[in-house]
């Protein structure tokens, strides 16, 4: 859709081209109604009347994942095809016979070499020790994918598996706390011993301190301009985003 989509765009500048391909993207990928309206609004009133006419033909349901009712798994374009195609392009001169019988033989030591790959994997997650040997749920005291998928076969509840660190208590518990204002300025009246610390020998340098942290070796500041919208390591005179 994306490649279709350049075809309407009325800007000529290959800068905003991208910058309008990606807001389509954030269409596209937004997981609930309210997030896709407020994002598809913003895109319709940035791209012309052509691109508006050439999405009112295509159905929700069919680009964008808050409307679609089914699983995508993480798919979102058409990768699995153009795999499978690169997959048989030495075959694919074949007749239809021939060319079905070779994807079956494919199909066939495919599965031979997963089937195999895939029983190595029996002794790879050890859910009541919370562990996997990826160590990702180590890590982030959270089941791994390989965990959830162990998890989801043993029928045991996944909520037991979580670490209270992700429970919604512990958050509210985190900020139940108040810290309350200082009553008065003034130091109380104590007394202190004859052991009293000083402040240390120093000489203020030279020049206004300085207010920004030293950065790391190799680090570029990058700025995020409002034209552009994009983290780049330049400045508002050499932004090169055509202004809409």
């Amino acid at each position: 859709m994306e490649t279709n989509l350049k075809t309407y765009l009325s800007v000529k500048n290959r800068e905003s081209k991208e910058y309008l391909l990606t807001r389509f993207s954030r269409c596209a990928y937004a997981p609930t109604i309210e997030l896709f309206n407020e994002l598809f609004e913003e895109f319709k009133g940035r791209c012309g009347r052509s691109v508006e006419k050439f999405l009112e033909n295509l159905p929700n349901e069919c680009w964008c994942n808050a409307y679609f009712q089914g699983k995508r798994y993480g798919e979102m374009c058409t990768n699995a095809a153009k795999s499978f195609n690169s997959w048989i392009r030495d075959e694919c001169h074949l007749f239809l016979t021939s060319l079905v019988d070779v994807i079956r033989v494919k199909l066939m030591e495919q599965f031979s070499r997963r089937r195999e790959f895939g029983n190595k994997w029996n002794l790879m997650i050890d859910i009541g020790k919370r562990c996997c040997s990826c160590r990702l749920w180590e890590i982030d005291c959270l089941p791994c994918k390989h965990g959830f998928y162990a998890i989801k076969r043993s029928e045991k509840d996944l909520n037991c598996f979580l670490d209270d660190y992700y429970c919604v208590s512990s958050y509210c518990d985190s900020y139940s706390h108040s810290i309350y204002p200082v009553p008065s300025m003034w130091k109380p009246n104590v007394v202190v011993d004859d052991d009293v610390v000083l402040p240390p020998l120093c000489k203020r340098p030279a020049g206004r301190p300085r207010t920004e942290r030293i950065p790391s070796k190799g680090e570029i500041k990058r700025i995020r301009y409002s034209r552009c919208e994009k983290m780049r390591t330049h400045n508002q005179k050499t932004c090169k985003q055509a202004l809409l």
